[in-house]
C-alpha cells in the first residue's frame, strides 16, 4: 500500500527529460501524474511500477483553452499537488524567412504559454499543498546563445525565464517555490531531430564545445528531483545552468 500522500506532475513524461524525471521520482518512492499526448508511450514509461504510485492523464497541453479542465482532472484524481515539472516542449528549426504567426504560436503555446498557465492554475487555493510546493520549468541554452533557425525556440524558452522570477516573488507567500533549469544539449529524441540535420563536421564541433560531453536525461532529472524535494526548501526564483561545461569551455 502507498502511504505517501504527495503527488507530483511531470509533463512531457513520455520521452526524453520528462520521462527521466518521472522515473527518477518513482524510483524515489514518489507519486507521479504523467502527462503527454500519447497514452501508449506514457504506459511504457511506467511499465515497471505499481499503479497505485502513478496516474496517467494524457492531454494536449498546447490546447490552452483546455488547461483549466486539465487542472480540474488532476485535482479530481489525486487531490492537491506538491510539485510540477513542465518538461513538455517542441523544438522546431524555423529560419526567420519562414517565420509565421502560426509557427510562432505552435512553439510558444506548448513551451511558454502552457507553462505560465499551469503555474497559474496549480497555484490557486485547493490545487497545491499549502505546507510546501515546488514548480520547476525546463529551459534551454538556446535562449542564451545564437543558433541558426532557433530564434523562435530560443525566444519561447527565454519567455519562461522572464516569467519565472516575478512569478516566484508572487508565489513565495504561498510557500510555493519556482525555479528553472537551463539545459545544454541533452541526448533525447527531441535533440536528435536537431542534431540529425547537422553535418558530421558540425556535430563534431558541437560535441567539442561540451567539455563534459552531451548530457543524458538523468543529468537533468536528478537536479529537477532535488528541486522538488524538501532538501531544496530554501531555494526559489533561481535559474540553474546544466550544460556539461559548455559556457566555461576554452575558446
Amino acid at each position: 500500500m502507498n502511504s505517501d500522500p504527495k503527488w507530483y506532475i511531470v509533463t512531457g513524461a513520455s520521452s526524453g527529460i520528462g520521462r527521466s524525471i518521472a522515473t527518477t521520482l518513482l524510483n524515489r518512492g514518489r507519486n507521479v501524474v504523467l502527462t503527454s499526448r500519447t497514452v501508449s508511450k506514457l504506459e511504457d514509461t511506467v511499465r515497471d511500477y505499481t499503479n497505485d504510485r502513478y496516474r496517467i492523464i494524457p492531454w494536449d497541453l498546447s490546447d490552452l483553452s483546455s488547461l483549466n479542465d486539465y487542472a480540474k482532472t488532476v485535482k479530481e484524481q489525486v487531490g492537491v499537488i506538491s510539485g510540477l515539472v513542465h518538461s513538455a516542449g517542441t523544438q522546431k528549426t524555423i529560419p526567420l524567412a519562414m517565420t509565421t504567426k502560426n509557427r510562432i504560436d505552435a512553439v510558444f503555446n506548448l513551451n511558454s504559454f502552457a507553462a505560465m498557465i499551469l503555474v497559474s492554475l496549480f497555484s490557486k487555493n485547493g490545487y497545491f499543498n499549502n505546507e510546501g510546493t515546488s514548480f520547476v520549468l525546463i529551459s534551454s541554452m538556446a535562449a542564451h546563445e545564437g543558433a541558426v533557425g532557433k530564434a523562435i525556440y530560443g525566444a519561447s524558452k527565454g519567455a519562461i525565464e522572464g516569467f519565472m522570477l516575478p512569478a516566484a516573488a508572487e508565489l513565495v507567500s504561498k510557500k510555493i517555490r519556482l525555479n528553472a533549469l537551463i539545459a545544454g544539449i541533452v541526448e533525447t529524441p527531441l535533440a536528435e531531430q536537431f542534431l540529425s540535420k547537422a553535418t558530421e563536421e558540425q556535430r563534431k564541433a558541437l560535441e567539442k564545445s561540451y567539455p563534459l560531453g552531451f548530457g543524458e536525461p538523468e543529468d537533468i532529472a536528478e537536479f529537477a528531483a532535488f528541486l522538488l524535494e524538501d532538501t531544496s526548501k530554501w531555494i526559489t526564483g533561481q535559474k540553474f545552468v546544466i550544460d556539461g561545461g559548455h559556457t566555461v569551455r576554452a575558446v
